[in-house]
């Protein structure tokens, strides 16, 4: 094993403990907060409210971690998630919830860009789908053991010391971003090719037909996880009848199939250009996610869950090497803070219409619509010609 990949391993394991905390809070949230009384419309405000407050900070976090030291957003970030989720378990901030999910999802989000921007930092332009696939396969394998751990401990024990366990993991991601993570080059920010103001940074990335487009397809793919991570828990337990390990066990399956398939098509996409690998895993990944909508048994629903697992996961690390390569070293923290906060814009929209369509029209109708909504991201796909290189 080389020295810099040794030098990664602290990091690829904090990102491990992001996402076993984040895959851990997709089955035991929901349910968490169904429990206590919340109607759907109710739940479908909260997860709003959470993105809106992504929405309005992620980008400015991810501009600051290109000014400063990328391990402070993340240990911060890491450490709030720490202290607020555990408040969820207080009954007397019931009525504050609102104000607790603004609040979280301000500070919690600094995490994202500057780990996508440190792992960007890192890689080489020749290995950069497989840097973002062993990215996303970290943070999946975290997906893979949140799950199965957090719906194990609220079905046996509470869904408050599943909380509180999910606080644990974030606590240790933090202590061991500040004690073993380390920066490339001394750990110096780099500042080559970067425009002298924020306004500047807003046009230069919005400049091109082609970043407008890689801005506006993870609205699209966010639209369409909302619909996995935060109505597909509810619809498990309350439509189809599965216990909240069931729910789990779905979830990890899913994440194991996408941590195979994710390095794998990173690896492909810097053989053969990543339009065609995207545009093979967005048309399969639609394909499964009608499935959703027809699965009417546990094993249908797990069985069409994991498929759609399989070819939508690497979707992301494979926008994220796109934009890297499009994107100067000097803006990459404001580029994937751009990104996700585009993402977060998915997340804002979507819960209203997937409200309505689950209390007016049918529960499944909310899968027929992120289902249909994919079939614009396949469109935009097609609209761009030609492959990127780094700046």
């Amino acid at each position: 094993m080389s020295s810099n990949i040794r030098s990664l391993i602290p990091l690829y394991l904090v990102i491990l403990l992001w996402g076993a905390g984040s895959g851990l809070m997709i089955p035991v949230f929901p349910l968490y907060i169904r429990s206590l009384g919340f109607s759907i419309e109710e739940w479908g405000a909260l997860v709003m409210v959470y993105a809106l407050s992504t929405f309005i900070f992620e980008w400015a976090w991810g501009a600051l971690s290109d000014r400063a030291d990328r391990r402070i957003f993340i240990a911060l970030g890491l450490l709030c998630g720490a202290i607020l989720v555990p408040l969820y378990t207080l009954r007397a901030l019931q009525p504050f919830f609102y104000i607790l999910q603004f609040l979280r999802g301000s500070l919690f989000i600094m995490v994202g860009p500057a780990v996508k921007a440190m792992i960007s930092d890192t890689a080489s332009s020749e290995g950069l789908g497989l840097s973002m696939g062993l990215y996303s396969a970290s943070r999946r394998l975290g997906g893979v053991l949140g799950p199965l751990i957090g719906s194990y401990i609220a079905q046996f024990w509470s869904s408050e010391s599943a909380l509180y366990f999910y606080s644990l993991i974030s606590l240790i991601g933090a202590i061991v971003t500040v004690a073993g993570v380390r920066i490339k080059d001394g750990g110096e920010t780099l500042t080559e090719a970067r425009p002298p103001s924020p306004i500047s940074e807003w046009r230069y990335l919005f400049s091109t037909y082609s970043t407008l487009v890689l801005f506006m397809i993870p609205v699209i793919i966010f639209v369409v996880r909302t619909a996995i991570s935060s109505y597909l828990p509810i619809y498990a337990a309350e439509a189809v009848g599965m216990s909240t390990m069931g729910v789990g066990i779905m979830f990890s399956v899913s994440n194991i199939a996408g941590l195979l398939t994710t390095p794998l098509f990173g690896w492909f996409s810097d053989r053969v250009g990543r339009r065609r690998v995207v545009l093979s895993g967005f048309l399969l990944s639609t394909i499964m996610s009608f499935g959703l909508f027809f699965a009417e048994t546990p094993v249908q629903l797990t069985l069409a869950t994991v498929a759609f697992g399989l070819f939508f996961s690497p979707l992301t690390p494979l926008f994220l090497a796109t934009l890297t390569e499009v994107t100067p070293h000097g803006l990459l923290g404001a580029a994937m803070g751009f990104y996700s906060t585009f993402e977060n814009l998915g997340i804002v929209v979507s819960p209203p219409i997937y409200s309505m369509l689950w209390s007016v029209h049918a529960p499944r109708t909310v899968f027929l619509f992120s289902a249909s909504t994919q079939v614009l991201g396949i469109l935009l796909i097609l609209s761009i010609r030609g492959r990127h290189k780094r700046k």
